[in-house]
């Protein structure tokens, strides 16, 4: 009996070496966007002088973060997809991401773009999901193929907070299997549709998140993005 019992302890504790690897595999760190690491950690930059990306020690308990600055007279300020060990990310269709990331905001009036989620090449969708910031409301649309805009979550804030995001996006060409989730300062929002996950096409050609600052509309006007704490992950515990 004893050498049964044995025998049962080692096969039950080598099915859990074997099952707990799988298991943690589920979760997974993409990408540490870590300001204290550089703007390297982007694909790539686009703002122009005199706008500016850079990395700064902030005084309010954040340490280092990225600075996006897009002053008067520029459309844009931001970076465009990440960096993996040296390599630009690609993004795959049939794919779940979570973004998450801080941000705070010198202004809240006007109308400005924070976050994309960008097609490129321009396809069907200029970007399936955006990110905007309008007279004291951050709001975030679904983009269709006919290039209409639907308002699926709003929130106040205010100049001068930090908030925390943490977007799901599950990567599909098929309005029917692709979908998206968030959550803002830790808590789980409802769409205008009524439910915690919104159904929609969230994938066209290739696709890549923007953060930052871009107003195409108003260009005159001047803003800043500070933004902490930029991941990549599969599940929102990656990134919450």
């Amino acid at each position: 009996m004893r050498a049964t019992v044995r025998r049962s302890t080692a096969l039950l504790a080598g099915l859990a070496c074997f099952l707990t690897p799988a298991t943690s595999a589920r979760a997974a760190i993409v990408w540490d966007g870590d300001a204290a690491r550089g703007t390297g950690v982007f694909g790539s930059v686009e703002c122009a002088e005199p706008g500016s990306l850079v990395t700064a020690a902030n005084q309010d308990g954040h340490g280092t973060i990225f600075r996006f600055t897009k002053p008067s007279g520029l459309v844009r300020c931001e970076s465009r997809g990440i960096s993996v060990g040296g390599t630009r990310y690609a993004f795959a269709p049939g794919s779940t991401y979570w973004l998450g990331w801080e941000s705070q905001l010198s202004t809240v009036s006007g109308d400005f773009v924070v976050w994309q989620w960008k097609s490129y090449p321009n396809a069907a969708q200029n970007y399936p999901l955006i990110m905007t910031v309008k007279d004291g409301s951050v709001r975030l649309f679904h983009v269709s193929t006919d290039a209409a805009w639907h308002l699926i979550w709003s929130a106040p804030v205010s100049a001068g907070a930090w908030n925390r995001f943490a977007l799901g996006v599950h990567t599909s060409a098929s309005a029917g299997s692709g979908w998206v989730e968030l959550f803002f300062n830790g808590t789980r929002q409802t769409f205008a549709d009524g439910g915690t996950r919104y159904a929609a096409r969230t994938w066209d050609s290739a696709n890549e998140p923007k953060w930052g600052v871009y107003d195409r509309d108003t260009p005159q006007s001047a803003a800043v993005n500070r933004l902490d704490r930029l991941r990549v992950g599969t599940a929102y515990s990656d990134v919450g």
